[in-house]
Order: structure tokens, then C-alpha cells, then sequence
């Protein structure tokens, strides 16, 4: 079954010119009540993943919070 994860990524500009962007994500934690109350995490291991059957409610808050869909591997 597959699984997936909501995110954002943002581009950080380099302190050191020349060098290629900061690369930071934002998550939606599992700490959020889903259909409820929402919250976010920068830390990959406290993302929510969303399983196949959740996956309407995965698009919704992508939506909202002008998110991503990312599938799980």
C-alpha cells in the first residue's frame, strides 16, 4: 500500500556566493489531529504519512497550505 507524505520546500540563498542555495522542507507533523487542527515540523522523521485511503484529505491540506504531494518509496 502506498504511502505519502505533505511538504513544502523553500530556497535558501547561500551566505557564500557562488554557492548553490540552502534547501529547507516543511512537513505536516504527526502530531496534527487530522480534520482537525494541523501542525508543522521541519524534522522528516515527525512528518504524518498519509496512507492511500487518506489520500483526499493528503490533497485538501496540500491545498490549503499550498503544499506538496510527495509518494513514498
Amino acid at each position: 500500500m502506498a504511502r505519502y507524505i505533505v511538504c513544502s520546500i523553500q530556497l535558501k540563498p547561500s551566505k557564500i556566493k557562488g554557492r548553490l542555495p540552502d534547501v529547507s522542507y516543511t512537513y505536516i507533523s504527526f502530531y496534527s489531529h487530522i480534520g482537525h487542527h494541523y501542525e508543522i515540523t521541519n524534522d522528516r522523521e515527525d512528518a504524518y504519512e498519509f496512507e492511500e485511503f487518506e489520500l483526499k484529505e493528503a490533497e485538501f491540506i496540500a491545498d490549503c497550505w499550498g503544499m506538496e504531494i510527495k509518494k513514498l518509496i
